[in-house]
């Protein structure tokens, strides 16, 4: 090939290429989406992505696709919605991130706020969950597809914890949030928030007498290792969203909006079963190793009542909250 024709082909590559990337779009019209996570590759919600993209492109008939990026490779979930609202990212899997963009999202990790995963699918299945969302496109150009659940935070400690007088002084390490401190703190424990590769060696030297997580945090982190203690709080049900850009919605024809919708709702299931079969497997695990323990969070639950009074001052945080509660008394056995 001539210096010249190398030239005309690569000139014409590039264009080629900036036109699919700029306008998201591959061969014969083909919408690419971009999804990013910071799970790592082979959890739960980043094999739930991938059928995302198995299911999208089935219900398409190939007209849409969607290209999973895990392990932070589109960047950490702040990033992540960043990009969303830049048009860098189309798609992310978030969760708790999202206070950081509006503070009343704080309920997203609210302590002893949902009951059971029954009233967290509850709320977000109705009118409640449909004023999240709407809210959530208002304050961060983000709408949310469908709810991926993720196992409850449980504790892991270097002493039993089956009663609120148990709490008594236990240096926990804690994510730094305000909201979750100010609820630990009312339960009488002391909350320490400390980087997640820090932790195990706090452990180890007992500058701490604990820390809480999901079971698949605690096996992976072989926090086992250092703690001879379980306690089954399920203090926090746990989720991620499945989202998209509003613009990038906005510019969906209805066609390929109901496919994206179709793709999240199944894949949304499939996490679940899933996430089910996972966690048996890794509480079975944790039982070989560890001591549970199954603490009545009930007198926990009336402790931090009125820790809410704390954050009145965040605009649209006590009509979620109350809602939320309101709708949960009926899951109250």
């Amino acid at each position: 090939m001539s210096k010249v024709l190398r030239g005309v082909f690569l000139i014409g590559l590039i264009a080629c290429t900036t036109m699919v990337y700029a306008g998201g779009r591959g061969d014969a019209g083909q919408v690419n989406l971009r999804l990013g996570s910071s799970s790592p590759d082979g959890a739960v919600e980043i094999l739930a992505a991938r059928e995302f993209a198995r299911l999208l492109e089935y219900h398409s008939g190939g007209a849409m696709r969607a290209d999973v990026l895990p392990g932070g490779l589109a960047g950490g979930e702040r990033e992540l919605v960043e990009g969303q609202q830049l048009g860098t990212v189309d798609m992310s899997l978030v969760g708790a991130v999202l206070q950081n963009f509006d503070p009343a999202m704080m309920i997203l990790q609210y302590d002893f706020l949902f009951v059971n995963e029954d009233h967290v699918r509850y709320v977000f299945q109705g009118p409640i969950g449909q004023r999240i969302f709407d809210r959530l496109i208002d304050t961060t150009d983000v709408r949310v597809l469908a709810v991926f659940m993720r196992t409850p935070r449980i504790m892991s400690t270097i002493r039993p914890i089956n009663t609120l007088d148990d709490l008594r002084g236990l240096r926990l390490r804690l994510p730094e949030m305000p909201v979750r401190t100010a609820l630990w703190t009312a339960l009488g424990a002391s909350p320490t928030p400390m980087a997640m590769p820090e932790v195990y060696t706090a452990l180890q030297t007992r500058t701490i007498d604990g820390q809480e997580n999901p079971i698949t945090n605690i096996i992976n982190a072989r926090f086992y290792e250092v703690c001879d203690y379980l306690a089954i709080s399920n203090h926090v049900y746990d989720f991620q969203f499945i989202t998209i850009a509003e613009s990038r919605w906005r510019a969906l024809s209805a066609e390929q909006r109901a496919w994206v919708t179709r793709a999240a709702t199944e894949a949304a299931s499939f996490n679940d079963r899933e996430l089910r079969r996972l966690e048996a497997e890794e509480l079975a695990y944790a039982r070989g190793h560890m001591m549970f323990t199954h603490p009545d969070t009930s007198s926990w639950r009336e402790a931090v009542a009125d820790v809410y009074r704390q954050f009145l001052h965040v605009e649209g945080f006590e009509v979620l909250y109350r809602a939320i509660v309101e709708a949960g008394r009926q899951f109250v056995r």
